[in-house]
């Protein structure tokens, strides 16, 4: 199958850090395979992301930023929006969040049980398997009490067909808060929720693979960002719907 070439926008990623490499290498020592090996991959394919036949992602732009000592901003100014965006995601947090953090705190100091939280009614909601969230998102009848592992409460509203999920995985393990380690159930809203920029989703692929990350939009493009900086952020494409918003979290041990 011939390969699709890339838009415009990514055309002249590519040729603006062509250049640089072109203008550096001397001063730097670099041949394209000197470069490559650098950046831990094969000379075909760092010529591939020079001359546009693959699209720059933030692994590569970040990496190849530090080897030619150049921002990241001077061949991909999405990019580093990209980047800047997910450290001030990974910073910061949410009001929800210290919302959360503060009730949580108070009952493991007092070791007392509060009042109920002020901000909604308590409701259970089934928690199912990722294989039945999908089923879920396919057929909007095939969730029923037969899916459900156990039912947990919230406070907050997740509709009519809201679900609990455990997370899988370390990629939203991070080393600031928030943070949604391997364990962790959260309370998916499936239907009538709003796309925001750094809120949680769960997104699915259309070989079937689901996944639990921050919803980033930047410059025309949607990511779906982890939290962990060992993993990659993933551009959606046609190939990802998001099937619901994240809107509660149990962490194991609170």
């Amino acid at each position: 199958m011939k390969k699709k070439i890339l838009p415009p926008d990514r055309l002249e990623e590519c040729a603006a850090l062509k250049a640089l490499f072109l203008e550096k290498r001397k001063e730097l020592g670099l041949t394209q395979e000197k470069a490559a090996d650098a950046l831990g991959m094969n000379q075909g394919s760092f010529s591939h992301y020079l001359n546009g036949r693959n699209a720059l992602n933030v692994e590569f732009a970040a990496k190849v930023a530090r080897l030619l000592k150049v921002p990241v901003s001077s061949f991909s100014p999405r990019l580093s929006r990209v980047i800047d965006k997910m450290g001030e995601a990974n910073a910061a947090l949410t009001e929800r969040a210290l919302e959360h953090l503060a009730y949580f705190s108070e009952i493991s100091e007092s070791n007392v049980a509060p009042a109920d939280m002020p901000w909604g009614r308590t409701r259970k909601y089934p928690l199912v398997s990722w294989i039945a969230a999908g089923e879920r998102a396919e057929s909007p009848d095939s969730l029923g009490s037969a899916n459900a592992i156990e039912y947990l409460e919230s406070t907050e509203n997740a509709g009519d067909n809201g679900y609990w999920l455990i997370v899988r995985g370390p990629s939203m393990t991070s080393t600031s808060t928030p943070s949604f380690p391997e364990g962790t159930r959260i309370l998916v809203q499936p239907e009538g929720f709003d796309l925001i920029s750094g809120k949680y989703y769960v997104g699915c692929h259309r070989d079937g693979e689901k996944t639990f990350k921050q919803y980033l939009y930047d410059a025309g493009a949607e990511y779906l960002i982890p939290l962990n900086p060992a993993f990659k952020p993933i551009e959606l494409d046609d190939d990802w719907v998001i099937i619901g918003r994240v809107v509660d979290a149990k962490i194991p041990g609170l």
